[in-house]
């Protein structure tokens, strides 16, 4: 029921499960008497189709969301797949070179001289040399396939494509691995997440930008109101990561599964460039001060 009749009155708009999700108000009657028991039942009638209107309105977005992220996964199934075993057989075999050979070391680096097979060779010796495969006691075929199954899920664009995710990678290892201050500061967690991201952070990207995506109202935009390439390439990383026989962080506890997952979404939304120039300067000036903890997490 509604409040007390009288110049105004309040009436609660309720659904089929008889929740409120609405209010209304009717204020001063144009004859300027009071709203009676018949305004009271025309009214009620009123609410009970807008009541009908808004839960028919969330029901629509629900099943327009379901439909985008239908139309996401039979796009992602029809694209990609896992990498096959005998794949793995064949990198298995291959002997993986020492950093130096390849110069993964140096900001330098170039990967033109590289075939593909070489920098898949090269990814294996970084999480190699910062001993992640044998601390997290991640399967050697296990961790092949996972990174194999991440190659096979770039597209083949001219730029976010596999060598892109190989250089990015290359790039956070020599952070990592060649920084002292570095080592003393990040833990192995911190570690893996970071190389885990920075090879999975363009995954399944399709050549556009964000705002190329919402203008186009594509299924993506539909799913994601914000960061849409980027909240993409989280989701399709944790979907390779539970896939059965890439599930390189298995053998983690609950608290440190929970932990790397959380490091690599933050890691993976950093790259949308809106936020990144909104951080940049802040954190140049973090940085320049002087007065940062850097062993305070």
């Amino acid at each position: 029921m509604g409040s007390e009749r009288g110049r105004s009155w309040v009436f609660p708009i309720k659904n089929a499960k008889r929740q409120v999700v609405g209010v209304a108000q009717l204020v001063n009657k144009l004859d300027g008497t009071p709203f009676n028991k018949n305004d009271e039942n025309l009214f009620e009638a009123f609410a009970i189709f807008c009541g009908m209107g808004i839960s028919n309105t969330h029901v629509y977005e629900q099943v327009v969301k379901a439909m985008a992220r239908q139309s996401v996964a039979l796009e992602v199934m029809s694209y990609h797949a896992s990498a096959s075993l005998e794949e793995v057989q064949r990198i298995k075999k291959l002997p993986i070179p020492e950093v130096q050979c390849y110069g993964l070391m140096d900001f330098k680096f170039s990967d033109f001289v590289l075939d593909d097979d070489n920098t898949l060779r090269a990814t294996a010796r970084m999480f190699i040399d910062l001993d992640l495969i044998n601390k997290f006691h991640i399967p050697y075929e296990v961790f092949l396939r996972w990174m194999l199954s991440v190659k096979k899920n770039y597209r083949a664009v001219a730029y976010h494509n596999w060598r892109h995710a190989f250089n990015v990678t290359q790039t956070m290892f020599t952070m990592v691995a060649r920084s002292e201050r570095m080592k003393n500061i990040l833990d192995d967690l911190e570690r893996l997440a970071l190389l885990v991201g920075a090879l999975s952070h363009d995954l399944d990207h399709r050549g556009t930008n964000n705002q190329f995506q919402i203008k186009t109202m594509s299924p993506l935009a539909q799913l994601y109101s914000t960061s849409v390439m980027e909240r993409h390439h989280f989701d399709h990383c944790v979907m390779i990561l539970n896939a059965k026989g890439n599930d390189i962080l298995s053998n983690l506890s609950k608290e440190e599964y929970q932990r790397v997952i959380g490091l690599l979404e933050e890691a993976i939304l950093a790259t949308d460039l809106a936020l990144y120039f909104k951080h940049r300067d802040k954190f140049f000036s973090l940085v320049n001060s002087g007065t940062v903890d850097w062993a305070d997490p």
